[in-house]
């Protein structure tokens, strides 16, 4: 059986803005928030800091208004145990520059 709070916090770790993805380095340069049938883009720094936030509040069962900036100015979440919210990861398309994709996400 797998520990709730584990898995919540992936095994206790944080996560990290470079990861190791088959043998090859992946950096991750912004995220996708899919809420309530929006998307927002936004800045790992801002993305990290949200995922930190849910972590906490669906690991302690409550709910609250999170802020989030994106590329297109600020918003409040409503985060809790019974609202969907998914966030990926995105990285650098092979042979595409960190530059170029943030600027296809409108981030540049």
């Amino acid at each position: 059986m797998t520990d709730t709070k584990d898995a919540v916090t992936w095994n206790g770790a944080e996560p990290f803005p470079a990861a190791e993805i088959a043998g090859l380095k992946a950096k991750t340069v912004a995220h996708v928030v899919h809420y309530r049938r929006k998307t927002y883009v936004t800045l790992p720094s801002e993305g990290y800091a949200l995922l930190k936030r849910v972590r906490t509040l669906l690991r302690d069962g409550t709910t609250d208004l999170v802020p989030l900036v994106h590329r297109d100015g600020f918003v409040w979440l409503a985060i809790g145990p019974n609202i969907p919210i998914a966030v990926d990861e995105v990285e650098t398309d092979s042979g595409e520059s960190e530059k170029h994709t943030l600027k296809r996400l409108g981030l540049r």
